[in-house]
């Protein structure tokens, strides 16, 4: 990565540091456009990072083929952990701004294999919203084809 081209916020990125090669990580996959790391606060066996390679702070900074490629290295490392790890299941996070509980600020998907019992808890309890107040969303966030 070309750091004179490349934004402040990304020179002082520690994965784009990783994507350079300036910090090391114990990578997984790498192509064009994406890199797949362990993460170093793993919270399960397995616990994988799926980054784009061009920094963005988040979701809302991407383009939709970014996104994609992203995506599709997540697909790819969902079916490595699958094979190779054997888990009950797998959990995906990605989040937003300090809002949406993100802490490193490049987006990243968390890919996290799971096993029944294990100590990872949902952090927020669903309960059914009547569909009238659901319909009123709806209405505000419809897109047409």
């Amino acid at each position: 990565m070309d750091e004179s081209t490349e934004p402040a916020a990304a020179t002082a990125c520690p994965f784009c540091a990783i994507v350079s090669g300036s910090l090391d990580a114990a990578i997984l996959y790498e192509d064009e456009d994406t890199l797949a790391f362990l993460d170093i606060t793993a919270v399960a066996e397995g616990h994988t990072l799926v980054i784009p390679k061009r920094h963005a702070d988040d979701l809302w900074q991407i383009t939709e083929s970014q996104a994609a490629a992203v995506m599709r290295t997540v697909h790819r490392l969902a079916a490595r952990l699958r094979t190779q790890l054997h888990p009950d299941g797998l959990t995906l996070f990605q989040a937003n701004r300090p809002s949406g509980w993100q802490d490193v600020f490049h987006l990243h998907v968390h890919l996290v294999p799971r096993w029944t019992g294990d100590q990872l808890h949902r952090p927020w309890v669903a309960s059914p919203k009547p569909l009238a107040k659901l319909e009123q969303i709806r209405l505000r966030l419809a897109m047409q084809r």
